[in-house]
């Protein structure tokens, strides 16, 4: 993704890789480079002229954009990507001589559409589309704008500068949409509108949808060392875990019931379908989704969907035995089937997850308790305790001649009142400890002073 601004000294009558001088007449050589690949090009350059000669900013951009030909001519071979990208960032600081806001808003969007639609020989060209469009996005300030853009930047761009999980600092693109990042980006730009968010993240879902099939035609072809699948495991597990977490970023744009529609029914389904298939990964960031409008719409939909919800329901609070008696429910059990779930692997996650609310109940477990819970053989507690601890869902330590788990921190699967209760009953007995404490260390004190006298 090229931003930068390039500086040239000519501008021939003729294209070459020498695009535009940045001097006085500047809009002048930039308008002759676009008249070459107009149907009329001295009658382009001539309309161009006059208004550059009145100052019509707007007028200018109305003419260049009526004109697919004209951003097309950036798209030829003889100009490199950024001198593609230094020449459009004059055509977009155009905007910020038209005096009406409204108007510029419009005009960017026209702008942006053009270089979207203009084709070479029939062949996009993804990269210089995509500088294009990061350089009017680094000229425009209004939060809502930038959204939009990086909407287009992310759809326009390719998968290499969009996969997850490379090393940071080799693709600006792929760094700038990690969640978190993201998040804080779009705060610092201000009330960017739910309407720009969700078009943003729908963008950056269909993009790891893209992704994905890339790095899945190339792991075709890459059958080899151990080292390379690893590399390309990770990827995919990184691809897949940032569309997850966009599929929830969209669903936090529907606040309202009456928001919710036929498409952010399906977002719905496919964001609760990836919390069942994986509900370790993204745990934390998941927490809320059994709550969103869109997801509790899901009971209504059909059938289906919700037998899909109380399955969800239960990898957000359930234990196994719940799980057990809904697996057990003929009109239940197709859900898997329905919607690809593979039912061993929701077996494991769910006795983990069993075994994270249980180390969340108690400060000590025996051994005798998480076998009965997990239903398994006391032999196999340690690997389940070993497999929680590696989940990152808790911290334990293992007292082998006891046999007993001792939980040093866990995570929340669910807070509602019994939990609210469990916390004042530790904290009472914190209190009660460093009320103990603090006595001890009076007395010793006064001890003390008594010895002294």
């Amino acid at each position: 993704m090229a931003t930068t601004m390039s500086t040239v000294t000519a501008s021939p009558a003729h294209p070459s890789s020498t695009i535009v001088n940045v001097s006085e007449d500047a809009d002048l050589r930039l308008i002759r480079v676009l008249a070459s690949t107009t149907t009329d090009p001295s009658a382009f350059e001539s309309t161009c002229s006059s208004l550059i000669s009145s100052g019509d900013a707007a007028g200018l951009l109305r003419a260049v954009i009526s004109q697919p030909g004209a951003i097309t001519g950036l798209l030829d071979e003889s100009y490199s990507v950024d001198e593609c990208a230094s020449a459009f960032s004059l055509l977009a600081a155009l905007l910020d001589r038209v005096r009406n806001a409204e108007l510029e808003k419009e005009l960017g969007g026209a702008l942006v559409d053009s270089v979207c639609s203009a084709v070479d020989g029939g062949k996009r060209k993804s990269e210089k589309r995509s500088a294009m469009v990061a350089a009017l996005f680094n000229l425009r300030s209004d939060g809502g704008e930038k959204t939009r853009l990086l909407a287009k930047i992310v759809e326009l761009a390719d998968t290499a500068s969009l996969t997850p999980g490379m090393p940071k600092g080799v693709s600006a693109l792929a760094d700038m949409l990690e969640s978190n990042a993201l998040q804080a980006t779009l705060a610092l730009w201000g009330s960017v509108p739910d309407i720009e968010r969700r078009a943003l993240y729908k963008a950056v879902v269909k993009a790891m949808d893209s992704v994905l099939v890339q790095l899945a035609e190339e792991g075709k072809g890459e059958k080899g060392a151990a080292s390379v699948e690893v590399e390309a495991e990770r990827k995919i597990k990184a691809t897949k875990e940032r569309k997850q977490t966009y599929l929830s970023l969209i669903l936090e744009t529907y606040s309202e019931n009456s928001q919710v529609e036929t498409e952010a029914l399906s977002y719905a389904q496919e964001a609760s379908i990836g919390a069942i298939r994986d509900p370790i990964s993204l745990f934390s960031y998941q927490q809320n989704l059994l709550h969103l409008p869109a997801v509790l719409a899901l009971q209504k939909k059909s059938p289906q969907t919700a037998a899909l919800y109380d399955l969800l329901k239960i990898f957000h609070e359930g234990k196994l035995q719940d799980y057990r008696d809904f697996t057990s429910m003929p009109d239940k059990s197709s859900v898997f089937t329905t919607f690809d779930l593979d039912e061993e692997e929701c077996m494991r996650n769910m006795c983990l997850l069993s075994l994270i609310s249980l180390a969340g109940e108690h400060e000590e477990i025996p051994y005798t308790a998480i076998a009965s819970t997990l239903e398994i053989k006391e032999d196999q507690v340690e690997k389940w305790v070993i497999l929680g601890v590696s989940s990152g869902l808790m911290e334990a330590k293992m007292d082998q001649l006891r046999k007993v788990v001792l939980v040093q921190r866990c995570a929340v699967r669910k807070f509602g009142p019994n939990e609210w209760a469990a916390l004042k009953i530790r904290l009472d007995k914190w209190k009660s400890n460093v009320r103990g404490v603090l006595d001890a260390l009076k007395n010793s004190g006064d001890s003390a002073a008594m010895d002294g006298q």
